[in-house]
């Protein structure tokens, strides 16, 4: 665990825990929006597993520095290899939902762990979960299916079998996806990687009418990773080229890419709970940090910047008024 000084956009150690040699390595992390809870996903040793006894839902807090084990306990099923691949806390902290690479599908209550609603069995490994900034919806998705649960009900209220990109069915997979928030509230956005590898998009949805409003071409590579920002303004994505994109929510516009950022795929994306930076994690064991442009909402300009031109118009065009003016008194008698 790190600290993040946004100033330096550096980091710095707080304190680690290390899992038995036995153990698997960390699949899936999500910290509690609300506490000093995290919750991560990692599988006792094999003969375990075989055992049945697999408690691969590790629960820590933190206190004076030290990440104490709390509780542990399974989110899969079976006594084949699966794992944990997906863990979110919703934004009021009041449910935690997992995935295990078998598709099941689980949302607890938050902190009795109780279920929340029954499990679900997708058909096929889910990629992605993501709670709404209400804490009512829940979209997961698969390559092929995109679904949006409503928890009260406990049921499926929306659903796409196959991704539609540049008119063509069967030719893209879905990757991502986020709700929108603050600025993009009311929205959803869903991260598609064209199956050639050679294109990648980020579609917008209108969650009052489930429309798809916009989809744009944001990559010439998959994505791998992607995320929004608090407050909604801006998305975060990084590429199998291991570059790292900044987008604009409203129009999809790049507004900062970064090639290279790391020396393998990112694999993990988050946005500081400020919004000044954005860290980053890849399988090459690094960690980067990195500053976010200023938010703007007009096209990918600055306020300062705007206001700028804005002042310099009206300059000219006041020069512009007192020439015309001494012109036409030039050319009178006086």
């Amino acid at each position: 665990m790190f600290s993040v000084d946004e100033q330096a956009l550096s980091l710095s150690p707080i304190t680690k825990h290390e899992f038995g040699w036995q153990e698997d390595s960390v699949q899936s992390i999500c910290v509690n929006p609300k506490e000093k809870t995290i919750v991560v996903g990692v599988n006792c040793a094999d003969d375990q597993i075989k055992k049945g006894n697999n408690a691969n839902c590790r629960i820590f807090t933190l206190k004076n520095d030290c990440l104490l084990l709390q509780t542990s306990f399974s989110t899969t099923d079976g006594l084949n290899y699966c794992c944990q691949r997906v863990a979110s806390f919703s934004p009021d902290g009041k449910y935690l939902v997992t995935v295990g690479s078998d598709g099941k599908l689980s949302v607890f209550n938050w902190p009795e762990l109780g279920n929340a609603m029954p499990p679900l069995d997708a058909d096929g490994e889910i990629y992605d979960a993501n709670f709404d900034s209400t804490s009512n919806l829940l979209v997961a998705l698969s390559h092929q299916k995109c679904f949006v649960i409503n928890l009260a009900k406990g049921k499926t209220i929306w659903s796409i079998d196959q991704p539609v990109v540049q008119g063509e069915t069967d030719a893209a997979e879905f990757r991502g996806a986020r709700f929108g928030s603050g600025a993009s509230e009311g929205w959803l956005f869903v991260a598609v990687n064209a199956k050639n590898r050679k294109k990648a998009f980020v579609c917008k949805w209108k969650t009052d009418k489930w429309s798809m409003e916009r989809s744009r071409q944001v990559s010439t590579k998959p994505i791998t990773a992607f995320t929004i920002s608090n407050d909604g303004d801006l998305l975060g994505f990084g590429a199998s080229d291991s570059s790292l994109s900044i987008l604009d929510s409203n129009s999809l516009i790049n507004k900062r890419k970064i090639a290279n950022a790391h020396s393998f795929p990112i694999t993990a994306l988050a946005f500081s709970p400020t919004g000044r930076t954005l860290v980053s994690g890849s399988a090459d064991g690094s960690c980067n940090v990195v500053a976010v442009p200023r938010k703007d909402r007009n096209g990918g300009m600055s306020g300062s910047l705007l206001w700028f031109l804005i002042v310099v118009a009206v300059i000219l065009a006041i020069l512009i008024l007192l020439a015309i003016l001494f012109s036409v008194d030039g050319g009178n008698d006086l």
